[in-house]
């Protein structure tokens, strides 16, 4: 192991100091997930102008995000396991040049079906991502910070989204959608190359080499018997339901119920996204705060983000009308939808053995994608053929009251079993 590496992974351990080098680390790994949630996002902003061009239902386009959730959520666990056995580096540099490669070849799409094709694509080469970056980052962060880390590095995510959706509908307009793509895939390919400067300092290639594919996978499922990782895992994937429902749809809602231009449409829903990604840091400071030392105070603080956007964005969807009421509603559900994301991950980093840390994030990113982002803008694209998309929107945020309930019993089962022994 390198000095620096050694450093750094003593400084996570003794909780004392963070290294410069480890800040250059996080800004490396923040900007690839920035990038990754781009060109995850852009096609939202794109809706109008391909349902235009190829006469799309709203179930259709729809799928164009799910599908990304989709192959992320079936990729993430064997390719973060490879991660965690050959290389978390040499995985997050591979996983970027393909998902940005896919993005060029969206961009070449001719048909609904070659443009579905690839952005299945886009997924595949996600897939770990997350996963493999957190748990580097939870190497050379003191615990002390996971939270409020993790709920930054998600913030790339979600501050990607807004990119995505701002740029696809500008740069859509002004030289047509299928340029948009190619503009967004080149960062990707620079930034994956700059990545081979970084070292992980979660274990050596010796140590990683005696660590079987199957041994590593094993170790990882039996997390799920802890009730604290198996309920926050669930809890995750409702609020991430109403997220990537909210996220995905939210530029043709206001294009809409607003009448505004596609082209402004995803600055509108950049607002409501960016106030998402400041939650994200706010909700992972307080949980961190609040629930120092202790597990179930952690999770009973998200459960009152989840039980809030719930409540806002219901409101907001179903009972409020068009105007700035509904906005003031919008944006404090959208504040608060982002409170799980840095909560979740840190928990399961800190029951997990270091040398499957990335397999761990794994499982719960294929809980999530699978479960929570897969479903949800599919789900609510199919809802909105039928009900429209106001209601339809209304209806998914649902799902953010029973996160609540789910992160107030998850709190309580570890307190349970803290208090037994068992």
């Amino acid at each position: 192991m390198h000095a620096y590496e050694i450093a750094d992974a003593r400084a996570a351990s003794d909780d004392t100091r963070v290294s410069a080098r480890s800040w250059m680390v996080f800004a490396l790994t923040f900007a690839l997930m920035l990038l990754d949630f781009i060109d995850r996002q852009i096609v939202t902003s794109m809706f109008p102008y391909l349902q235009a061009e190829w006469q799309l239902s709203d179930k259709q386009l729809g799928g164009l995000t799910s599908v990304v959730a989709l192959t992320v959520a079936l990729g993430t666990l064997p390719i973060a396991v490879l991660a965690d056995r050959w290389g978390r580096v040499k995985a997050i540099v591979a996983m970027a040049l393909v998902w940005s490669g896919a993005t060029l070849a969206c961009g070449a799409a001719s048909s609904y079906s070659m443009l579905l094709m690839a952005r299945a694509s886009v997924g595949l080469g996600e897939a770990g991502y997350g996963p493999a970056g957190a748990a580097i980052l939870g190497g050379i962060f003191p615990k002390r910070l996971h939270s409020a880390i993790f709920g930054a590095f998600q913030a790339a995510g979600v501050l990607g989204g807004i990119l995505g959706v701002m740029l696809g509908g500008w740069l859509a307009a002004n030289y047509g959608w299928k340029a948009a793509f190619g503009v967004v895939a080149v960062p990707g390919i620079v930034l994956a190359l700059c990545y081979l400067w970084v070292r992980d300092p979660g274990q050596t290639p010796a140590q990683a080499s005696t660590v079987s594919f199957w041994s590593a996978l094993k170790r990882a499922f039996i997390l799920f018997k802890k009730p604290i990782v198996l309920w926050a895992c669930v809890g995750g994937a409702l609020q991430l339901f109403v997220v990537l429902s909210l996220y995905s749809w939210l530029p043709s809602f206001f294009h809409r119920s607003y009448g505004v231009p596609a082209s402004k449409a995803g600055t509108y829903a950049a607002a409501i996204i960016l106030l998402g990604a400041l939650g994200s840091v706010a909700w992972g400071y307080a949980v961190d705060r609040w629930g120092r030392g202790d597990f179930g105070r952690r999770l009973h603080m998200v459960a009152l983000g989840c039980a809030l956007c719930g409540g806002f964005l219901m409101t907001g969807f179903i009972l409020m009308p068009i105007g700035q009421w509904q906005w003031v509603c919008l944006m404090v559900g959208g504040f608060c939808a982002t409170c799980s994301i840095g909560a979740v991950p840190a928990v399961v980093m800190e029951v997990a053995h270091p040398g499957i840390r990335a397999t761990a994030l794994a499982l719960v990113a294929m809980a999530q994608n699978l479960f929570g982002q897969a479903l949800g803008p599919l789900s609510t694209g199919m809802l909105s053929d039928t009900l429209g998309l106001d209601r339809a929107l209304g209806l998914a945020s649902t799902a953010a009251l029973l996160a609540a309930g789910t992160f107030v019993w998850a709190g309580m089962a570890h307190r349970r079993m803290a208090q037994t022994g068992n």
